[in-house]
């Protein structure tokens, strides 16, 4: 019978180590120099496995930071079924603050196009969201004044621009379509830097209220390494 590669063993030796209790959930890992000597891997023997426990949800990255056991081992909330912010349900490390500014912008083809208006000038919500100094995700939202007054958002006010963009809107909201792609923007071209220069995810969401109108619409960029998600898909049984 052929043996498992050395990293199969790693990963596995590692993910024995969480089940029994010996590395702790949301604790930090010993460092690869002390990983390699206790299984007398390589380092690219070690990463290889590590980077699988990654691909597998079991740990995460920081940067400069090094990788953790994952919270709970467990993605079971990270589904995008849920009808909140997708920020909330795709990130793998936790939210620890957010940086919030926006800015009113004359009227433009697209916006027009994309709100069903002429000539209308629209505003822009930037909001960064930090784990410590660094900046893990961001989004982008493009909305109409009219929207802001209907909620009621103190544009001065980051706490009302976040309640707005991850709760408010979602109480009113009666659908929205979501469009997952990895970016074409390099994480360089942004005005934040992100915590690494990982391919950025793309989540585009579009919220609609009752009648079909577009409320608002999400761009949100993760960092690939920091991105994680399911979905529950069912049979259909209408045809």
């Amino acid at each position: 019978m052929r043996q498992p590669a050395k990293y199969v063993k790693v990963y596995n030796k590692i993910l024995k180590m969480i089940e029994q209790g010996q590395l702790i959930s949301g604790e930090k890992i010993p460092s690869e120099e002390i990983l390699t000597k206790e299984f007398d891997v390589s380092r690219v023997t070690l990463r290889t496995a590590l980077s699988l426990l990654k691909e597998d949800g079991f740990i995460t990255s920081i940067h400069g930071k090094g990788h953790y056991i994952s919270e709970n081992n467990s993605y079971s909330n990270q589904h995008l079924e849920n009808f909140i912010s997708p920020i909330l349900t795709t990130l793998t490390v936790p939210i620890e603050s957010r940086e919030t500014y926006y800015h009113k912008n004359t009227s433009s083809a697209f916006t027009d196009q994309l709100f069903g208006v002429q000539n209308r000038p629209y505003l822009t919500l930037n909001v960064w969201y930090k784990n410590g100094i660094n900046n893990i995700a961001n989004n982008l939202a493009i909305v109409m004044p009219e929207t802001i007054d209907k909620f009621s958002v103190n544009l001065n006010n980051p706490k009302s621009i976040v309640q707005f963009l991850e709760n408010n809107v979602y109480k009113v909201a009666s659908s929205s379509t979501l469009t997952l792609s990895v970016s074409e923007r390099h994480p360089s071209t942004f005005r934040r830097n992100f915590i690494n220069d990982s391919p950025l995810m793309l989540i585009t969401e579009d919220i609609f209220d009752i009648h079909g109108d577009r409320l608002i619409q999400n761009k949100y960029y993760i960092p690939s390494t920091l991105f994680r998600t399911e979905m529950v898909r069912h049979p259909n049984t209408l045809s």
